[in-house]
Order: C-alpha cells, then structure tokens, then sequence
C-alpha cells in the first residue's frame, strides 16, 4: 500500500505542477515585461516568404549566422543604423563571425547614395528587395514607421524575424540582447 501511495504522488506532481502554473498565468499573474531591451515583432514571419524561388533567395540562411539587419529607406538615418551595427559586431568579439549585417533596400531611385555607403562599411551584404514585400511586412509587424526610422532588427538562423530595437535604444543595451541571443 506505501508503494502505490508513493507511486500515486510520484505520476500526480507533474499533472498539478502544470494545472496550477497553467491556472496561475491564466487568472493575469503572468511577468511583468520582459528582461529584452528590443522590441519583438507583432506577429510571426519567416523570410522563407519572400523568396520567389529556390534559386532566388531573398537572403541565404545555410550559413547558420543571427543577421543583423537594416532597411535603407533614408540613406542619413541608414548610416547611422549601418554604423552602429558595425560597432556592435565588432563588440561581440569572440562571437563575431556568428552574426553577419545585411542592408536591405527596394528604392532604386536612392540605388548610388546606397552604393557609396555600403562601401563605407565593408562586409555588409546589400539585398534588393524588388517587390518591396518585406518593408511592408516589417512595418506591418512594428509599431515604429520603418520608413522614417530604419531601426537594426534581428533575424535568427533560421530565418525567423525576432525584434527590432527603436533608434533610441542605448548601444549598451543592444550588445547585451545580442549576446544573450547569440
């Protein structure tokens, strides 16, 4: 009889530890917040989406590298995005090759300014987004105008959009969600 008793508690522990968390977060005592000093995306979107076949790829994810990414709408503002994603790589410093930065842009109008600054700033991928799909998608999935702003955004390995970091955001603080992340 004490072996089905123990026997009993033992199979019965996880069934209320998930009954009663799942009541918990339920009834609004859910965390406060995050400990992220991003902002993640509204909802889910994947850049295998954007590909409009398998031989032309929006942005190559085989490689396993976090993208750091900016959408050049305003070549200005887009310096300074493109500027403090090159500090923020180099300060990753041992996890440097586990990121790459990348510049995305649709405007052709816009094309030498985009040129000339890009070769400011060597090892940044420049991606054309032809159809302009994925700067409505962004805008879409962020509560900044990513046409005004051009804020860094992350996308993971696999080529899944996790968050974006408001302009204002402190440097510091980036690095810190990139080497919890990376």
């Amino acid at each position: 009889m004490k072996n089905k008793v123990f026997l009993a508690i033992l199979l019965l522990t996880p069934i209320l530890v998930v009954t009663f968390s799942s009541l918990y977060f339920s009834l609004g005592f859910s965390p406060e917040g995050t400990k992220n000093n991003g902002i993640f995306f509204k909802s889910y979107f994947n850049f295998d989406q954007f590909n409009t076949s398998e031989d032309n790829k929006l942005i190559d994810f085989e490689d396993g590298k976090w993208v750091m990414g900016v959408y050049i709408t305003d070549p200005v503002k887009a310096d300074k995005s493109l500027y403090l994603m090159r500090q923020l790589n180099v300060a990753l410093n041992r996890d440097i090759f586990r990121a790459k930065r990348v510049a995305f842009f649709s405007n052709q109008l816009i094309k030498n300014d985009i040129d000339n600054l890009i070769a400011e700033y060597p090892r940044t991928e420049l991606v054309n987004d032809k159809n302009g799909v994925l700067i409505n998608v962004l805008q879409k999935n962020s509560s900044i105008d990513m046409f005004q702003e051009n804020p860094i955004f992350i996308i993971d390995p696999y080529g899944r959009a996790v968050m974006y970091f408001d302009p204002g955001t402190d440097p510091k603080k980036i690095l810190k969600d990139l080497k919890v992340l990376i």
